[in-house]
């Protein structure tokens, strides 16, 4: 079953808004057995989305657009969809009601471009977006499908997950069972593992593949299984096989973040943490505090960008900034001994680097950071050399501090 993904909206056709949205859908039309052949990207006109559904419906069984659904002018997607499929607009009571006192229990004033947002197209089925006030729209025609949502991501997404996916598991007659195990890493890069599971990849049989899905640090090793018959205990096999082969390297399954994967470890031991963080300016801190339950082992953070906090809240001394510069080894070790004397955590990580873009010495180059981390009695150190890009660094290092974490406590 092959799928098209179309997004509309001038504003990413301009640059004012990054498309994130076709990512994560390529990614979940591909869990349910959709191979998505192609994306879109029209302007918010109504001959553009025509014409992209021309286009789509030529090659694809599943289209998927986002965007246009909002309370604007300018939101014409529903208007231009209504048309395409000779459908007209009745008033949804029950929507209006729902989003009528929505609006009256925050005593938000509704309009008459809300009341127009209710009137939805004869020939769709209403998806419900419990997160916003457009629902999701789902027409068929020749035996292809059309979903239409707003562009808003957490709306999408939750319209997508909550209320197409378990619409599509009724109305999809495909006689394949469509299985997967994701293997979440960490620490080394694709062609690395790839080297290290080959002689295991080249038994796997004709229904069952492979991917490599690498990103900022991780790489998430899939397997799909797509056939007449039942494959899981196949998979669990190969997982097995593989989770024996590079255990250090794994931290999770599923849709388990590094995040999430640290949280269990550290509450599997009772382990209490800290951090300190000078050139990550707290990012490290935010990448703990997404899991919920963070607050039952993750203590705090004290941001230490300037020399200042770095004496007076971490007990670095003058001497050592002196000598050996706030980017160093000794400092971050310094800086780790002064958080756990305040936090009196189990566990501590501190990071001190040049981000960049700018501030890179030539024994010190942008992209050298430093990170000290451990216990009272037993404290590692790692330097990293990255590149020059500024959010990269920052975003890179909390991965290697969690991974760095997560390594110590195995």
């Amino acid at each position: 079953m092959k799928g098209t993904i179309i997004t509309i909206g001038d504003e990413i056709l301009l640059g004012q808004i990054t498309d994130t949205n076709s990512a994560w859908l390529g990614n979940e039309m591909n869990l349910m057995g959709i191979d998505v052949v192609s994306m879109l990207t029209i302007s918010d006109k109504k001959a553009d989305i025509h014409n992209a559904l021309d286009l789509s419906l030529a090659k694809s069984d599943v289209i998927v657009m986002t965007g246009g659904l909002g309370p604007t002018k300018d939101d014409i997607t529903k208007h231009a969809l209504a048309e395409y499929f000779d459908s007209g607009l009745t008033l949804d009571e029950a929507l209006l009601a729902k989003i009528k006192g929505y609006f009256d229990k925050r005593d938000i004033p509704f309009l008459e471009a809300h009341e127009a947002q209710c009137y939805m197209p004869d020939k769709s089925t209403s998806l419900i977006n419990n997160m916003g006030t457009a629902p999701g729209m789902l027409f068929e025609k020749d035996g292809r499908y059309i979903l239409s949502m707003p562009g808003v991501p957490y709306e999408m997404k939750h319209i997508f997950s909550n209320s197409f996916a378990p619409h599509w598991q009724k109305i999809n007659t495909s006689e394949l069972i469509i299985s997967h195990r994701t293997i979440r890493t960490v620490g080394i890069g694709e062609s690395r593992i790839a080297e290290t599971i080959d002689d295991i990849i080249q038994t796997l049989p004709e229904d069952i593949s492979m991917s490599y899905l690498p990103s900022l640090g991780e790489v998430k090793l899939r397997l799909t299984a797509r056939s007449a018959h039942d494959k899981t205990e196949v998979l669990d096999d190969y997982v097995a096989q593989i989770s024996e082969r590079i255990p250090s390297l794994i931290y999770g399954y599923g849709k388990m973040s590094l995040a999430e994967g640290l949280q269990r470890d550290l509450m599997a031991k009772g382990l209490t943490l800290s951090t300190a963080e000078s050139c990550t300016g707290g990012y490290l801190a935010h990448k703990l505090t997404e899991v919920p339950g963070s607050s039952k082992y993750y203590m705090g953070s004290i941001v230490a960008y300037d020399y200042s906090p770095k004496k007076s809240l971490l007990g670095v001394t003058q001497h050592t900034l002196d000598e050996h510069g706030a980017v160093s080894e000794e400092t971050v070790k310094e800086m780790l001994a002064g958080l756990l004397d305040r936090f009196g955590t189990d566990l501590g990580i501190a990071i001190s680097g040049i981000a960049g873009p700018g501030g890179g010495m030539p024994t010190k180059p942008v992209g050298t950071i430093w990170m000290a981390y451990g216990s009272k009695t037993e404290v590692k150190t790692k330097k990293l050399s990255l590149a020059k890009d500024r959010l990269k660094n920052i975003q890179y290092t909390g991965i290697a501090g969690m991974n760095a974490l997560r390594r110590f406590i195995m």
